[in-house]
């Protein structure tokens, strides 16, 4: 009888153990999922390109992430002069993302490409200063570009060596091998979203060639491979790709389940955001840069899983408007000191040149362009602006748009502006005007809020500040001037031709037809 009672009290004890440990996995087991699932929604993690895990957005539900843009920065951390005055610079650049941090709690930093130097007597000191400033900004992922595959292998590992940013690219790869010498595409990780960067730059990159150890591979063929393993780990695809414009649009085409193009590689900046041609879906969007570092641009997205997301974007230039953050001064003033006399990047632009493509107003393209100007006056282009000030939406972002020239852009239109007073016109005797004839005109300084309403040139052909500089600088020698966009752009007139944009009346439509749109804006010779 003693023995059955031994034998139940052990059994009991045994009993209440397994319970006690059963709770205590339990317990445990909670409080991992709920620090997980805090964790997540933080949007303080970042996540490799590997693997995958359960999204922790529900369908439907818009989650608002901010993307951080720059590209080209070339090694200039230090601002650099031209004709525009002192622009760019990594101390302008983190007072500019510290007011928008502000505003925009969950937010993503990227690069596009061409962050660093080649051709300089201290590239090795210039692109380690580069990547460390990239660290201390915050940035998230960083895209290579023709600088970057113009270095060596044992140069690009001992560069990207414990770095908190991940730098990426889909088709420089290894020249032994074949396989990348980077991780192809990174996932990061904000509020629950699963947001996926693929980084991807041109296959030619002349004049440069690829550094020792190192090739590239076709972008088009490489960005395919990667997508099929990465559509299944995120809920959003960001391709960074320094590429032309026309190649960045070819690839949105070709691969409509890209949610953005973020580039570089132009020498104009796009609108923000141009949506990727007819053929492509309609979530697929582009905005690249092409202000030779100068320009940022901000991002505010609203994501949500399956379907299209809407961005909001704003193009900001780095000038003396900009205060340089207290912060950067020293590691700044310990990068020039580090030089021991070489020129800082940037140092070779020509002072009296423009570097920008800021707008400058349609009135000044009239100065070479005189017919085109005239026969543009009597499109519905050109007034496009009356239309808001009939309806009173002339302070309405999402009017301004599509009805003013350059909106929330470098040197574009701006409603909180005041209007400028007119200058009097000088007189000048004969002699003085003569003389002033031989002298070498400028782009203009200040740029008047009225040649910016409307749907002006630059909303079709790019900001011209940089285009009109070198115009200038050889009046007769037009063929010189690069070409902005010489032919209409279907991908930037189905940015505000759409059947979705506000100001069309609830239940009717009104589908963009090329042929018959550029037939009402005729302003071209044959």
């Amino acid at each position: 009888m003693a023995k059955v009672k031994s034998r139940k009290k052990r059994r009991l004890r045994l009993l209440r153990i397994a319970i006690g440990v059963f709770v205590i996995l339990a317990g445990t087991g909670a409080i991992v999922a709920l620090l997980w699932s805090l964790l997540g929604r933080s949007g303080s993690g970042t996540m490799g390109g590997a693997g995958s895990y359960r999204p922790m957005v529900r369908p439907g539900e818009a989650i608002r992430v901010s993307l951080f843009l720059s590209c080209d920065v070339q090694g200039r951390l230090a601002p650099y002069r031209c004709e525009e005055g002192e622009l760019g610079g990594v101390a302008r650049m983190a007072t500019l993302y510290s007011r928008w941090a502000k505003e925009a709690p969950q937010r993503i930093l990227v690069d596009a490409g061409n962050s660093t130097i080649v051709r300089h007597d201290a590239a090795e000191s210039v692109n380690a200063f580069t990547f460390s400033a990239l660290d201390r900004l915050g940035y998230d992922v960083v895209n290579c570009g023709d600088h970057e595959a113009a270095q060596s292998l044992d140069e690009l590992r001992m560069l990207s060596r414990d770095r908190k940013f991940k730098l990426i690219s889909a088709n420089l790869v290894r020249a032994d091998s074949g396989a990348p010498i980077f991780p192809t595409h990174h996932i990061v990780q904000r509020a629950g979203l699963r947001i996926a960067f693929i980084g991807v730059l041109r296959e030619d990159i002349l004049p440069l060639h690829t550094g020792k150890g190192v090739r590239l591979k076709n972008p088009a063929a490489e960005l395919g491979s990667v997508l099929n393993s990465v559509k299944a780990e995120a809920d959003v695809i960001v391709v960074l790709a320094y590429l032309a414009p026309q190649e960045i649009y070819e690839l949105a085409r070709k691969h409509p389940e890209v949610h953005l193009f973020l580039g570089g590689a132009s020498p104009v900046t796009s609108a923000v955001c141009e949506v990727a041609g007819p053929r492509a879906s309609p979530g697929s969007l582009v905005c690249y840069l092409g202000d030779q570092g100068c320009t940022v641009a901000r991002l505010d997205g609203a994501f949500a899983i399956g379907a299209t997301p809407t961005i909001r974007g704003r193009i900001a230039i780095l000038d003396h408007t900009v205060p340089p953050d207290p912060d950067l001064l020293g590691p700044i003033s310990e990068f020039t000191s580090a030089l021991s006399g070489k020129p800082l990047p940037g140092s070779n632009q020509d002072p009296k040149m423009p570097c920008t493509s800021s707008f400058v107003g349609s009135d000044v393209c009239k100065l070479c362009h005189i017919k085109e100007f005239y026969a543009w006056q009597a499109t519905a282009h050109a007034g496009a602006y009356v239309t808001l000030l009939q309806k009173g939406s002339h302070k309405d972002p999402d009017c301004l748009a599509c009805h003013a020239t350059g909106h929330q852009m470098p040197g574009g239109f701006d409603p909180e502006r005041p209007a400028e007073p007119e200058e009097p016109e000088k007189t000048k005797d004969a002699k003085e005007a003569k003389a002033k004839e031989k002298e070498l005109p400028a782009p203009p300084k200040v740029v008047r809020q009225d040649t910016l309403k409307g749907v002006g040139c630059e909303c079709c052909h790019g900001g011209s500040r940089r285009h009109l500089g070198i115009a200038l600088k050889d009046r007769f020698a037009a063929h010189r001037t690069p070409l902005l966009r010489p032919k209409p752009s279907v991908e930037n007139c189905i940015r505000c031709h759409t059947t979705t944009r506000p100001c069309i009346p609830a239940g009717t439509s009104d589908t963009y037809e090329r042929n018959e749109y550029m037939d009402r804006i005729k302003h071209w010779g044959e």
